[in-house]
């Protein structure tokens, strides 16, 4: 058997081996290097923008939680200016009352005062008629004897005058 055959050497076969052997050669030498060097960068590229997305949710996350605490906070100083609003309101009303009672107080204690001076000067009116109105029956009664009937009659004429 020969070891080397000529003919084999210029068949369509050998030379398709050879030019796959030296495009693989070739490939292996600079194309992959830059295939494996593209993918290792778009890894790294992929692993860092999963970092930095990791970093903004607890970014976010932590953002959520200052805006939620402030959420709370405000509204329970909402609730505390309400409610000292309410206090506040609730004492000047009070206060308001105790003037408004104070006030009625003193204008019915004038009011007394007044309705006590028109009564002391309507008696002293009353008394002052009365007396001139004894003094007028006396006279009649000094001028002439008078019995029960014409004393009745006298004082029945005294008032119907003051009266009209």
């Amino acid at each position: 058997m020969q070891l080397f055959v000529m003919t084999y050497l210029e068949s369509q076969y050998f030379w398709t081996t050879v030019a796959f052997l030296i495009l693989l050669g070739v490939m292996w030498k600079f194309v992959v290097p830059a295939v494996l060097a593209t993918l290792d960068a778009r890894a790294a590229k992929i692993a860092g923008d999963l970092d930095a997305a990791e970093r903004s949710r607890l970014d976010a996350e932590g953002v959520l939680a200052d805006y939620n605490a402030k959420l709370t906070q405000a509204k329970k100083e909402a609730g505390e200016i309400v409610s000292r609003a309410r206090a506040e309101a609730e004492a000047l009303a009070q206060e308001r009352i105790h003037q408004v009672e104070s006030d009625l107080a003193r204008k019915a204690d004038e009011a007394r005062k007044s309705i006590a001076a028109a009564k002391a000067e309507a008696l002293g009116a009353v008394r002052a008629e009365v007396a001139e109105m004894v003094v007028q029956v006396s006279e009649k009664v000094l001028k002439g004897s008078v019995d029960a009937k014409a004393a009745k009659k006298l004082t029945d004429e005294a008032l119907r005058k003051e009266l009209n």
